[in-house]
């Protein structure tokens, strides 16, 4: 119920909402997203969002594109240009690194929210 609530602030339609764990010795080899398929007239209109649950541990990565991101704060949303980034992510660390993935079709109300969360940054 609580990670359907955080979804659900995002307005996205035909949304799918699913909790990453990536435990130590974990990763997702460098790779393209393939998501299409939920909306093919406008693929332009898919947006996938990452909700990090847990702050940031030694260890862990994201990596989009040449940039390496981590020092990351649970509550942080993040999204990137999932049709032409390259992305991977690694647990090199102790710690599982817990992330909600939220994949769906935006509206405008999703616009509206990413624009406020990038504001109070």
């Amino acid at each position: 119920k609580v990670f359907q609530d955080i979804a659900d602030e995002f307005d996205l339609k035909d949304t799918m909402v699913r909790m990453h764990v990536q435990h130590p010795g974990e990763m997702w080899n460098l790779h393209i997203d393939k998501l299409g398929k939920w909306c093919p007239e406008d693929p332009t209109k898919v947006i996938r969002l990452f909700v990090q649950l847990t702050d940031w541990q030694p260890g862990q990565f994201w990596e989009f594109g040449n940039y390496h991101h981590n020092k990351w704060s649970a509550g942080e949303v993040w999204t990137f240009d999932w049709e032409n980034c390259p992305h991977s992510t690694a647990n090199a660390g102790f710690h599982p690194r817990v992330t909600l993935q939220l994949t769906g079709i935006k509206t405008e109300k999703t616009q509206e929210k990413l624009d406020w969360l990038a504001y109070r940054r």
